[in-house]
């Protein structure tokens, strides 16, 4: 059976190999690379800590935080792929489903076979999506979802997706086939950073869901959405966390070349917020290892994370202008704003230390 260390040099191999070579031209081109994803499911690598039933590996949820960790080093948008499809879709489903569903989805999701995305926030409705218009309405049969979902990654490629509408003003959360009647996807251009990440604006016009497709509760769906967020916003601190050590590898080399004290003061601070993050994010790892909530980590470790992340960029700004500074300092940018902004990351965490609810 393959140890940590063993894992862990595979990956670094497949980053070294495939993803570094890759990046700029995916990142240019603003192509998803499919290619790779399906190299990732195929390695057994998107589902290595899922449970072995379903196909996976079975593996300590730090396993999965280890690939995307490296893989971001050199791609960020190369760990989304895991993020985008496990720790959004994969694991809800794990979490959250029927049985029946979770035979017939998982391990072809886990395999590669198909994939899927997360549908919550609205071209009016992002930081709060209390907010939200999309609406269902029961029929004999199922429902009827009606309703526009924006900035969805992996939205034009998803065979399904979860999708988050009310029901009787009350949150819910679906399971829709996307290739169902009804369904428009428009690809997203021009994007800032996280170029070759796939994200699509959805529309839904008078879509049918099956009765046995809601995930969860009537008016639950909220906290099948806070759930998945601790998870997304877990994943989006290792990337983070591995885009600044790929940074700080390039501050290595530039102070050994040019070893001023600017230099070498950098390649400090920078170690010193790697080493900050790092303890943030396995305390949080730890807790969700041990099916102990771990909100407040989750969003310490991505506020933390995050502008440690853009601060390291900056400091390589100032001294290269290579293809990967200026890939890395705009993928990082984003991170800032993906899954809750650091303002929000602020709300939550100052919610939960004091007992005051500072939104709803």
């Amino acid at each position: 059976m393959q140890n940590l260390d063993l894992f862990k040099k595979d990956l670094k191999k497949f980053t070294k190999e495939t993803i570094k070579k890759r990046s700029h031209k995916n990142n240019d081109s603003e192509k998803y690379d499919i290619k790779a994803a399906l190299e990732i499911c195929k390695k057994g690598w998107l589902g290595i800590s899922a449970p072995q039933r379903y196909g996976g590996g079975d593996k300590d949820p730090l396993w999965t935080y280890e690939a995307i960790r490296i893989f971001s080093q050199e791609d960020i948008t190369a760990a989304a792929i895991i993020t985008g499809q496990f720790t959004l879709v994969a694991e809800i489903l794990i979490n959250e489903c029927q049985e029946d569903i979770k035979n017939n989805y998982i391990p072809k999701i886990l395999n590669g076979a198909i994939s899927g995305c997360y549908a919550l926030t609205e071209p009016d409705a992002g930081s709060n999506p209390s907010e939200m218009k999309s609406r269902v309405e029961k029929t004999k049969k199922g429902w009827i979802l009606n309703g526009q979902k924006m900035w969805i990654t992996n939205g034009n490629i998803a065979d399904l997706a979860i999708v988050y509408a009310k029901e009787e003003n009350m949150i819910s959360c679906f399971l829709v086939d996307m290739k169902s009647k009804g369904i428009s996807k428009t690809k997203i251009h021009g994007k800032m950073g996280f170029k070759s990440s796939d994200t699509a604006e959805i529309s839904f016009e008078n879509v049918f869901i099956p009765s046995q497709n809601r995930i969860g509760r009537k008016g639950k769906g909220l906290n099948v959405a806070f759930k998945a967020l601790d998870n997304g916003r877990l994943g989006i601190s290792v990337m983070a966390l591995g885009a600044t050590e790929g940074i700080q590898k390039r501050l290595i080399k530039i102070a050994k070349n040019k070893p001023s004290q600017k230099n070498i003061e950098d390649v400090a601070r920078v170690e010193v917020m790697i080493e900050s993050c790092r303890s943030l994010i396995l305390k949080a790892i730890k807790l969700k290892s041990n099916k102990t909530n771990f909100t407040k980590y989750a969003s310490m470790a991505k506020l933390k994370s995050t502008e440690a992340a853009t601060k390291a960029a900056n400091m390589l700004a100032s001294k290269s202008t290579d293809k990967f500074t200026n890939r890395v300092w705009r993928d990082v940018r984003v991170m800032e704003l993906f899954e809750g902004t650091s303002e929000i990351q602020k709300l939550i965490i100052g919610n939960i230390t004091t007992g005051f609810k500072a939104f709803n």
